[in-house]
């Protein structure tokens, strides 16, 4: 029999059976137990555990929510996930009660993590849609364990988390967008300018213009195009180069305006390079934390310097409506889904058309003249309808 017994108090008994050795460390592994009873009732306990392990049997108790958050976070790293994804499933973990991450695998039910959401929802007076990250961090992680075999199946699938109303997008006015581009021209930064420009003509995350190198830039394309291959992440004040959100590679158009003026700034870099001694080169960022620096520069400055010019100017807006407003301008004017999927860089159209399908209202007047033509009896001959689709 590969297990042992050792009374750790009086009718309180320790049991541990040998499971093996670990292929990669070399460490033995040991499978614990602790009963209580007689001793002759804890060798029974042991003969069974030993049974167990010989069958291969995985106990839903010998793993905690502790352990398997901590395993399912270092799996999930070592399989590539951003950097600032990471960061933030760990405050998620760090932000649940100990008493249930103490808790065993098989203890777990679904009445427990119902009710887990109902306490996280009364601390701090989360939102839903905070609490439903908890959820969709333990679900996935719970996923992981059926993977593994430390559990037969996932509370989490029969659990009932916070339902999310989400809220209908309202970009900004182009208008309000120009007073504060207007604005960040002859602010101590102007430079800001011409990132907030880069922005709006394109669609792209922040991160994706703060990632952008002049290596990137194609000023013989006609249009001039920029091609978005990295994006910069900040953890913990630390800036972090990583690929794109669908770690997809996609080039982007530029209208003749925003062009010029990223040829502009491209002519000033030179210019200052020169002067200093050490000419641009292929693999230097776009822009920069500070004049001649080799770091990008961070997101978050262009958060704040944007927040900054909108209080100054009484508009409410934020950085991230740039992108929704890209969006409204081209689906409004019937721009194709896929045309307007590939500059945002959304993995497919569905999700295109999940955030931004009620951005719409030129198709849905176009579709209510097609139906208002045909029930008055003026439907639109095939050689109609194509002049009518092309405009």
């Amino acid at each position: 029999m590969r297990g042992s017994i050792r009374e750790r108090s009086p009718g309180g008994w320790q049991l541990r059976a040998f499971e093996g050795t670990d292929p990669l460390t070399g460490k033995k592994l040991y499978r614990t137990k602790y009963v209580r009873g007689t001793k002759r009732e804890a060798q029974k306990q042991l003969a069974l555990l030993v049974t167990d392990v010989n069958a291969g049997v995985v106990a839903p108790a010998a793993k905690s929510v502790a352990e398997l958050l901590d395993a399912w976070l270092d799996h999930i790293e070592h399989l590539g996930r951003s950097p600032s994804t990471l960061y933030g499933y760990r405050r998620l973990v760090l932000q649940l009660p100990e008493g249930f991450k103490g808790l065993p695998l098989g203890k777990v039910t679904p009445k427990m993590v119902d009710d887990l959401y109902r306490l996280l929802a009364r601390q701090k007076t989360r939102r839903s849609a905070t609490v439903l990250r908890f959820h969709t961090v333990l679900r996935a992680a719970f996923t992981q364990a059926v993977r593994w075999g430390w559990v037969d199946r996932n509370p989490l699938d029969r659990a009932t988390p916070p339902r999310v109303h989400r809220e209908e997008i309202r970009p900004p006015a182009v208008e309000d967008v120009v007073r504060v581009l207007e604005r960040a021209a002859v602010s101590r930064n102007p430079e800001n300018a011409l990132v907030f420009r880069l922005l709006a003509a394109t669609g792209c995350r922040r991160g994706e213009v703060c990632g952008l190198q002049w290596s990137d830039v194609d000023f013989e394309a006609a249009p001039v195009r920029v091609v978005i291959r990295r994006a910069i992440v900040e953890v913990e004040k630390k800036l972090i180069v990583q690929g794109t959100k669908t770690h997809a590679i996609r080039g982007v158009g530029l209208d003749q305006e925003t062009a010029k003026l990223l040829r502009e700034h491209w002519t000033r870099t030179v210019e200052l390079g020169l002067a200093a001694g050490c000419p641009p080169q292929p693999e230097d960022f776009v822009f920069q934390r500070e004049p001649g620096s080799t770091e990008p520069l961070p997101p978050d400055r262009v958060s704040q310097a944007w927040q900054r010019l909108c209080r100054e100017l009484g508009l409410r807006a934020r950085l991230h409506d740039l992108r929704h407003l890209q969006a409204s301008l081209l689906l409004d004017d019937g721009e194709a889904i896929t045309t307007v999927a590939a500059r945002l860089g959304h993995r497919d159209t569905s999700t295109t058309l999940k955030v931004y399908g009620h951005l719409m209202p030129g198709a849905d007047g176009r579709a209510a003249g097609i139906v208002g033509d045909a029930l008055s009896g003026r439907r639109a001959r095939n050689g109609e309808r194509s002049e009518r689709s092309r405009r």
